[in-house]
């Protein structure tokens, strides 16, 4: 009886999990704006400009070259994303922002 119990436990937290990792797929046509308050995120639909034949070729393109936008390389696996190693010469990233710096992120993340 506890056995049966264990077992039901265990494939009720696995069709949960399931089911919460197939959600976002369902929000892949969306896009969201933070406005901030109570209401955080909103979200509104996005509609693609391509057309299906030009996803499967970027999708094919992909697997050729598998580097995304910001130049990880997806390796698949628990790893996922290897992203590159900075430079040894490459300048330390300044923890300050000029005020040209924190204008532009004020317009991408109002608060």
């Amino acid at each position: 009886m506890k056995e049966t119990f264990i077992v039901s436990v265990r494939n009720t937290a696995i069709a949960i999990a399931l089911a919460a990792s197939a959600l976002p797929a369902a929000f892949a046509q969306s896009g969201s704006v933070f406005v901030g308050g109570e209401a955080g995120w909103i979200d509104f639909p996005v509609q693609s400009n391509l057309t299906r034949e030009q996803v499967r070729e970027e999708f094919l393109q992909f697997r050729k070259n598998p580097v995304g936008p910001d130049g990880g390389r997806f390796i698949g696996g628990e790893a996922g994303y290897i992203m590159p190693q900075p430079k040894p010469d490459s300048p330390k990233p300044d923890p300050v922002m000029s005020p040209a710096e924190r204008k532009r992120f004020q317009e991408l993340y109002p608060a």
